[in-house]
């Protein structure tokens, strides 16, 4: 079995109205990212994915792949942060 990575891909656009919010996730989930979830970011639109695959390299470059096959652009990826007790 496969480990699962998690990160978010951010991809830069323009605010969005509900509908194409719906539409992005349609699009988006028809082109194999249905182990990720949308929301808002400060510089778009942000895809928080928990991937499995042999490697986080993997995990991400499949990631981007998928997103920017359907014509979204990814700006950047970033690694989800954990809280470590103090």
């Amino acid at each position: 079995m496969m480990p699962d990575y998690r990160f978010s891909v951010i991809v830069s656009i323009a605010v969005m109205t509900h509908e194409e919010i719906l539409d992005a996730t349609d699009v988006l989930g028809n082109a194999g990212c249905t182990d990720a979830s949308i929301r808002g970011h400060a510089d778009g639109m942000e895809l928080l994915f928990e991937r499995a695959a042999d490697s986080l390299q993997g995990a991400i470059s499949s990631a981007i792949s998928d997103v920017e096959r359907v014509g979204y652009r990814v700006s950047k990826v970033e690694m989800a942060r954990e809280a470590i007790p103090v």
